[in-house]
């Protein structure tokens, strides 16, 4: 019904606005997030985690664009997702969501006011866009790496939820929630994983709890980067001129220098790079109808299987990063970041997975009492081996 009504109300104001021009001049952005939607609903990884690196590296749109366009589609999107999620009575660990939101928001202001220069167009970032983009990958990478490599286990204790809060576990999510919620202020995604990661390595929570949870709080996240970003900075509100170049952005005129934007009268700017508000309403109805049904689809797949489908979209976020980021192949210092980066946090996360309950404070396995089906994730390399065993293999 939610998918239904933005659909519906969507449909009504371009058409009202004869809007259909600018949706099919930024069919791009539609196309990419049929893809984007259905890994917002479906995985730790926000609709950002697709458009930011398709937009940035693939169609040359600037980083601070893309942020921008990725906090206000997953407003919608993972807005959608959210609701979904509630109306099907998913589990949430809602205790973590009210402990990381609130720290995510208090990020995402650090790293727009702090980070961002609210100065230029689009608050664009003072720090080297290859960088940023290459650190979002290694955290990415590393998170998927880290809990596949934990799933190669046949037999997993399944909690499906967390344990008493203990300081140290409430602190963490704090921290998670903070460094979250910059990573989103950068790269327009980031709370989701940064949760994600606490919840399912650190604490030992089911994906299929630490999904949703992640969920709701870039959902949170997003509908106030909209709102700051999109609706009180003006970000959405870019004014076509009558070549269809973008001549003004929040009701301030904008041209371009070196390839970003300025204010300032003269050429405009670029609007297949630029137009914000047609990328954003290009994409509308494609997420409010993708992002549900990633939920839905999250729902009704094994823990092992949604480890799986991560760990895909983590490679595939390693490849084009590879691919698209020229710097990795002219820049020592940038490699080298990436290769160390790359070691130095896939073995920190080995080893606090390793030593989760020292460092967090959360209980063993209950050893001494009888764990049930519903409290065990079995692989099939045990059941191959249990079934060998029945058959006679084993003797």
């Amino acid at each position: 019904m939610v998918s239904l009504a933005v659909v519906v109300a969507w449909t009504l104001y371009v058409s009202i606005d004869d809007q259909w021009g600018r949706v099919a001049d930024n069919w791009e952005a539609a196309v990419t997030m049929i893809g984007g939607s259905f890994v917002a609903g479906s995985t730790p990884q926000g609709g950002g985690a697709v458009a930011f690196p398709v937009l940035t590296k693939g169609l040359d749109v600037p980083a601070e664009v893309a942020r921008s366009f990725s906090l206000c589609i997953q407003a919608v999107g993972m807005t959608a997702a959210s609701l979904a999620i509630w109306i099907n009575r998913r589990r949430v660990a809602w205790t973590s969501v009210g402990i990381a939101l609130p720290a995510a928001l208090v990020g995402l202001a650090i790293g727009l006011f702090a980070l961002g220069d609210p100065g230029e167009p689009f608050w664009p970032s003072r720090l080297p866009g290859a960088y940023v983009k290459v650190t979002f990958t290694l955290v990415v990478a590393a998170m998927a790496a880290v809990v596949y490599l934990g799933y190669r286990r046949q037999i997993l204790e399944r909690r499906s939820h967390l344990p008493e809060m203990s300081r140290r576990l409430v602190a963490t999510l704090v921290v998670a929630g903070l460094v979250g919620g910059v990573a989103s202020a950068l790269v327009g995604s980031g709370a989701d994983v940064f949760l994600y990661l606490v919840l399912v390595v650190l604490a030992a929570l089911s994906p299929r709890v630490g999904v949703p949870s992640s969920v709701v709080v870039m959902a949170g996240v997003s509908v106030v980067g909209l709102v700051v970003l999109g609706l009180v900075d003006g970000q959405l509100m870019t004014q076509l001129g009558a070549s269809g170049e973008v001549v003004a952005v929040g009701g301030q005129s904008v041209t371009e220098s070196a390839g970003q934007a300025v204010y300032g009268v003269g050429e405009g700017l670029p609007a297949g790079r630029f137009d914000l508000f047609g990328l954003w309403l290009a994409a509308v109805p494609v997420v409010a109808v993708g992002a549900p049904l990633g939920a839905l689809a999250a729902a009704r797949v094994t823990d092992r299987q949604l480890v799986g489908f991560v760990a895909v979209l983590a490679a595939a976020e390693v490849l084009t990063t590879l691919i698209f980021v020229d710097q990795l192949r002219s820049d020592p210092a940038l490699v080298a970041y990436a290769v160390i980066g790359a070691v130095v946090l896939i073995g920190a996360l080995a080893v606090a997975s390793r030593w989760r309950r020292e460092l967090v404070g959360t209980p063993g396995a209950p050893v001494d009492e009888s764990l049930t089906r519903s409290r065990l994730d079995v692989g099939r390399g045990y059941r191959a081996d249990l079934d060998g065993d029945r058959n006679g293999g084993g003797a």
